[in-house]
């Protein structure tokens, strides 16, 4: 495994193979520098929603990206080597009794704004369209700009097709810093030994601030923790992605297993399961799709989500070197920016310019404007 590269990304999550991806698809010569396996971090426990909505207000500039990796998803696939799993039946966000209607209200108004051709439906409606609903779901609205993948097969395949282009991945390499002088990368140092390249992206989730830490640089991003129950498969009975208030989500994959999930939990990275947590929120899925209550747990696991101070992630050069690229801290979001964010992140090497802005997403917004 050679120790140089044009780029080298520390990260081997979907946003460090989304970058892997689109910089090799334009001809870089890239090295994946991964501390586990691909999607060890929080890309191995997501529920992979891809949609549009939700960007209203303070997350109003994610809007863009959210648009563009919508698309840009679909559009990829054709070039892995297998295929996504994709299933779009749109979206159900669910409210149980009153007060939850009002907490769904402001979602459906930004839909309507954004043009989507949503359903407001009361209860016996959103239980016409979607049997598997309880009868106690009180109303609800459908959103079609919605769907969901297999993100086992969206990190794999953005990895394995740079690699078949020319990428390169080593694995068991815990980065410890990067040194940077005159706007140039000095070395990146890892347990394994010490590299050089042009550029380097830190794509390293909630471990992100610990890889920099030896930079005078704050980096608020920590790890929320999620857990999430996994059932027996079922035959195909739903293809809708069902949202309940707090957070919650369910989904059928197309291997017929039920996807359970989850609430946010800022308790470090600490993550063992926990019995309370999980029977509290599978009581609310067991009261809005009693079959769920029928079916056994397969799996219980949980995934650092790497969530940001702002809600915003960083995308963007460090200040003093624009050759030192943060790609971090997407939240729950990652898979959903994957691409939009991978596609940025070549545009900001390769052409020193991006066709969306990025100006709120800068790491160097949480600075004090008098440490400035």
């Amino acid at each position: 495994m050679p120790n140089n590269a044009d780029v080298i990304i520390v990260g081997g999550g979907v946003i460090g193979t989304a970058c892997a991806y689109f910089l090799s698809r334009r001809g870089a010569q890239v090295l994946v520098l991964e501390r586990n396996h691909l999607g060890a971090g929080a890309s191995g426990a997501p529920a992979a929603i891809i949609n549009i909505g939700g960007t209203g207000g303070p997350m109003a500039p994610l809007r863009p990206l959210s648009i563009e990796s919508y698309n840009l998803i679909l559009e990829v696939e054709k070039d892995f080597e297998h295929p996504l799993e994709v299933i779009r039946g749109g979206a159900l966000y669910v409210a149980m009794d009153a007060q939850g209607v009002e907490e769904i209200r402001p979602d459906y108004a930004e839909a309507c704004e954004m043009g989507f051709d949503c359903s407001w439906l009361d209860g016996a409606d959103i239980r016409r369209m979607e049997p598997l609903l309880g009868p106690q779901v009180a109303a609800g609205f459908y959103n079609p700009a919605c769907y969901h993948v297999n993100p086992f097969r969206l990190y794999t395949g953005y990895m394995n097709t740079a690699v078949r282009r020319g990428a390169q991945i080593a694995y068991g390499v815990k980065v410890t810093d990067v040194k940077v002088q005159n706007d140039r990368i000095v070395q990146v140092r890892a347990d394994q030994g010490e590299y050089q390249a042009d550029y380097v992206i830190i794509a390293g989730g909630a471990f992100t601030p610990r890889i920099l830490s030896s930079l005078d640089l704050e980096i608020p991003i920590v790890p929320a923790r999620g857990q999430v129950i996994i059932t027996e498969p079922c035959p195909a009975m739903t293809e809708h992605l069902l949202f309940l208030v707090d957070h919650l989500y369910i989904k059928q994959t197309a291997s017929g297993n039920f996807y359970l999930g989850s609430h946010t939990e800022l308790v470090g990275f600490e993550n063992r399961i926990t019995l309370e947590k999980l029977t509290t929120y599978a009581r609310v899925f067991a009261k809005a799709v009693p079959l769920v209550a029928r079916l056994r747990a397969l799996r219980v696991f949980a995934g650092f989500r790497p969530i940001c101070a702002d809600n915003l992630p960083i995308i963007g050069p460090i200040p003093g070197c624009s050759r030192l690229i943060v790609a971090s801290g997407h939240g729950r979001t990652g898979i959903r920016y994957s691409a939009s964010t991978g596609k940025a992140v070549s545009e900001l090497i390769l052409d020193g310019k991006t066709e969306h802005p990025l100006e709120a997403f800068r790491v160097d917004r949480f600075i004090n404007p008098v440490q400035k």
